[in-house]
């Protein structure tokens, strides 16, 4: 009977989504496993094989785990606030609404195709009112929430405002840029605006002017991780350092704990080293500095970090920026061009170190990781330093100097002809005895930038009364923004205090119609949270009951890529962990295991451009970075990498009226492999593949390509190898077109081959090793038809076994056997531990912890048969035995008088 993959694959998905056998019950006094893929977001072009990869290795765990009898928790939902689609929606001038709904229905036919057993009804979307009501709400518990460093949590802001009533900030110990002191009465006698003011350098999301990366084109404020090069990775636009007030949320008070409880994740090396770097903690001294104008010293003091202390004396100067505050209040100079390279501010700076005074610039033209407001310049080891030196006619002290393959300080007063590791210890000791420095942690992360100029996002629910923010009450959440076919002047989305709903006018009177924060909140808010939604998703009145959180309580096993390790991993631990503080989960980490896929590398395809001329690529292939590089779909691209002109004229508008320069009347791209990306047109869709091969083939296929967490190569000529495979077992079922199975009882021999395998396929599962078990499949297979076996007895456990990888075909044959319940309830194959266990075994022999000999015997011996047949060999003759220490199926050790 032929292997007919459509008819069957069809069959069984109608019937699995029709029973919903994937339905996950809060079985409470059950054993769980909670398996998750990261977040998907819903574009226009569905899903690829790369994104598959992932998804098949959690689904064929989930199966697994299943069958050992967990009750396996596997959701699904998307990601479906987003720029990409807001720019399409703008491109097009379609309703990010209608164009969402569309994207998610094709990836939903792509994955039910696929045959993922996801529990459908736990499916969240985050862009509808049901989900984004629990994204504000978070948001408002951080906005009433500040951190208390002393107990390391954080705290609802009540408790703070009632110490402020008692003893104003004068026994705070908050994480806050808040540095001035008041006691309780002046507390009490600020004003509403005055207060609010202090208590945002306090709150977890505050409001503040902050430096950001802004896109004009995209016309919003992008994340580190959204750019590449100085350029959006959505569109490629440029990106700036722009200064606007923004909501921020304080990740910066969790840096430590974020840091230290990355040993409770079971992951990577890599991964850890990510999170590390991408935190970036350093450790230093901060040096006291204090300005020094009109010959006298001036009372205010400035703080330089370094890590580098003993470079001290080679500071020849000082650079301010130009929006420095310093520039109003301490001198007079008028700074309109601010593209010159630099003017002396007339303020020196002043350290107890040598007294020496250092002249302070204005100037953009350095840069410092560590020091943002002033930075100390040493030309003797920082060629912006050097270069502005000579251009300010400024002297450059030399203090690093090599001897005899040694590295010493010179014109460094008291640290002169030391190496520089001791002058370090050194001048760090006299600094901290003499209080010119002090010791300090810095960190690169900053605050996370939490507000986008963008209207295809959660609103922030807060209104503005006389500049000052106020929360909107969670009781009037879920908060959405009013359809507005056309965005009007001097119009703006309002809080209509009277209703209690946003409007859409012009009449702000700050009194019942007050302006509402028209930013909405990151494509990274809504995923910080929402494995905790999946244990309760339609739960209206509970972020999740405490009882399912505490049962389903971490994710087990998170599946995805590694590049999501600077962003989404980050944020959210964070955001758990803030959770955590306020009592709402039950754990410190979000996380148990963290396993990254490795990428599917495919060629993508690229052409020159040059002067609105695209070049054949032999033409100039001599000066390739020369030319613009312009990436084309791969299906433009015959075998020969020559592409069809054609086609691409049709195929993007700038291609249209473009002039194309031919070699021989022929025009060639440039192939390569890299990651698989929609971004670089390179993407093979896994319809065609289903189509041609079926389901079950792609996803042996893509576990077959090697370990998860190793980037492969996807060449589809390899598939055919697979599908042979699959129509080889279902020909083990099957004689001269009819089903038949042998219901006699196997064989010893049958059972050993069978259950070594099934030993095999455990252990690696266990493992993750998703692509040796389909090895030991080929090679079981390949043992069975080698000594004509079908019997049921060794068949039956052989389907359970494929049918974590091939549920369709697996599911198929189950039911031809005569099961009535699917084979997603099977349980795991038993292991009967007689026929895997070797007869014979090599001991090595130890006398006295020295290896003596290795002796070969039977393993069913008992220890004293085994003993005397140790005595017997010649090595240990006539030997008193003190002590006789035997590790099972290792090694044996005599210890002699």
């Amino acid at each position: 009977m032929k292997y007919n993959f459509k008819k069957i694959e069809t069959k069984w998905q109608k019937i699995w989504n029709k029973n919903k056998i994937y339905l996950t019950k809060n079985i409470l006094n059950k054993k769980k496993f909670y398996v998750l893929d990261m977040f998907p977001y819903p574009s226009g072009y569905g899903l690829h094989v790369g994104h598959i990869l992932g998804y098949t290795a959690s689904d064929v765990y989930s199966r697994f785990k299943k069958s050992l009898g967990y009750n396996v928790l596997h959701p699904i939902g998307f990601d479906s606030f987003g720029l990409p689609t807001e720019q399409f929606a703008i491109k097009t001038g379609k309703s990010p609404h209608k164009i969402t709904k569309l994207n998610i229905k094709k990836y939903s036919k792509q994955l039910l195709k696929l045959g993922f057993s996801y529990d459908w009804d736990r499916t969240i979307y985050t862009h509808k009112k049901e989900y984004f009501k629990w994204t504000q709400w978070i948001f408002l518990k951080l906005f009433n929430s500040w951190y208390d460093k002393d107990k390391e949590q954080a705290k609802d802001i009540k408790i703070l405002i009632k110490s402020f009533n008692k003893n104003g900030n004068l026994n705070v110990i908050a994480y806050s840029r808040f540095k001035k002191k008041f006691n309780s009465l002046q507390w009490k006698s600020f004003n509403f605006s005055e207060k609010e003011r202090i208590l945002q350098n306090y709150r977890l999301a505050f409001l503040s002017k902050s430096s950001v990366n802004w896109c004009p084109k995209l016309g919003s404020v992008l994340a580190n991780e959204e750019i590449e090069n100085k350029l959006s990775k959505i569109g490629g636009y440029p990106v700036f350092k722009k200064k606007m007030f923004q909501w921020s949320l304080r990740i910066k008070a969790y840096l430590k704990r974020l840091l230290k409880d990355l040993k409770l994740i079971k992951c990577t090396n890599k991964l850890k080293s990510i999170q590390k770097k991408w935190i970036g903690k350093t450790q230093g001294i901060k040096i006291v500095f204090f300005l020094y104008k009109d010959k006298k010293i001036i009372n205010q003091k400035f703080e330089i970090f370094t890590t580098k202390p003993y470079l001290i004396f080679g500071i020849s100067f000082f650079c301010l920026p130009f929006g420095s505050s310093l520039i109003n209040k301490y001198t007079n100079l008028s700074l309109n061009n601010k593209n010159r390279i630099g003017i002396f501010s007339g303020l020196y700076a002043v350290n107890d170190l040598n007294k020496k005074k250092i002249p302070i610039y204005f100037s953009n033209f350095v840069k410092d990781k560590f020091n943002k407001k002033i930075i100390p310049c040493i030309p003797s080891v920082n060629f912006e330093s050097l270069f502005l030196a000579k251009k300010f006619n400024l002297k450059i002290p030399i203090i690093i100097q090599n001897k005899k393959n040694k590295t010493i300080c010179t014109n460094s007063n008291l640290l002169n002809g030391l190496e520089i590791k001791l002058a370090n210890v050194l001048i760090v000791k006299y600094m901290l005895k003499n209080k010119i420095g002090f010791l300090c942690i810095k960190y690169k992360i900053n605050n996370a930038i939490f507000s986008r100029q963008r209207s295809w996002g959660e609103p922030i629910p807060i209104y503005f009364k006389n500049k000052i923010p106020i929360p909107i009450s969670d009781k009037y959440l879920p908060l959405s923004f009013p359809k507005v076919k056309k965005k009007l002047k001097d119009f703006y989305f309002a809080w209509n205090k009277n209703k209690k709903k946003i409007v859409y006018t012009s009449l702000i009177d700050n009194k019942n119609l007050l302006k509402l924060e028209n930013c909405t909140m990151p494509s990274w808010a809504a995923s910080n949270f929402y494995f905790l939604r999946y244990m309760d998703p339609n739960n209206l009145y509970l972020l999740v009951d405490k009882k399912i959180e505490n049962y389903w309580r971490n994710v087990d096993l998170y599946i995805g890529g590694i590049e999501h390790a600077t962003g989404h991993l980050i944020y959210s631990r964070f955001i758990y962990k803030f959770l955590y503080d306020r009592g709402l989960v039950s754990s410190k980490e979000p996380f148990r295991r963290i396993l990254n896929q490795g990428m599917i590398l495919a060629k993508s395809a690229i052409i020159f451009k040059k002067k609105n001329k695209f070049f054949s690529y032999f033409l100039i292939k001599d000066n390739i970075n020369k030319y613009q590089k312009i990436y084309i779909d791969i299906k433009l691209v015959k075998n020969n990498n020559e592409v069809n002109i054609n086609k691409l004229r049709k195929w993007l508008p700038e291609f249209k009226r473009a002039k194309f320069i031919y070699e021989n009347n022929t025009f060639f791209c440039y192939r390569f492999f890299e990651k698989m990306s929609k971004s670089k047109f390179n993407v093979i869709n896994p319809d065609s593949i289903c189509e041609e091969y079926g389901a079950d083939t792609l996803r042996l296929y893509e576990m077959f390509l090697g370990p998860l967490e190793k980037s492969k190569i996807c060449n589809l000529r390899y598939i055919k190898g697979v599908h042979i495979f699959l129509n080889k077992f279902w020909n083990l079922f099957h004689y001269k077109n009819k089903f038949l199975i042998d219901v006699s009882k196997a064989s010893d021999k049958e059972k050993r081959i069978l259950n070594l395998s099934i030993s095999k396929i455990k252990k690696n599962l266990e493992s993750h090793h998703f692509n040796i078990p389909i090895s030991e499949f080929m090679i079981l297979l390949n043992k069975l038809k080698e000594i004509k076996c079908n019997k049921r007895e060794i068949l039956e456990p052989f389907t359970i076994l494929i049918g974590f990888y091939a549920p369709h075909i697996s599911e198929e044959i189950w039911e031809k056997l005569g099961n009535k319940k699917s084979i997603f309830f099977a349980n795991f194959p038993k292991i009967n531990e007689k026929f895997i266990l070797k007869k014979d075994i090599i001991y090595p022999i130890t006398l006295n912890g020295k290896l003596k000999v290795k002796l070969k015997t039977d393993l069913s011996l008992n220890t004293i048969k085994l003993l005397n047949r140790i005595l017997c060999n010649n090595n240990f003759n006539f030997l008193l035995i003190k002590n006789f220490v035997l590790v099972k199926t290792k090694i044996i050790n005599l210890v002699i008088y």
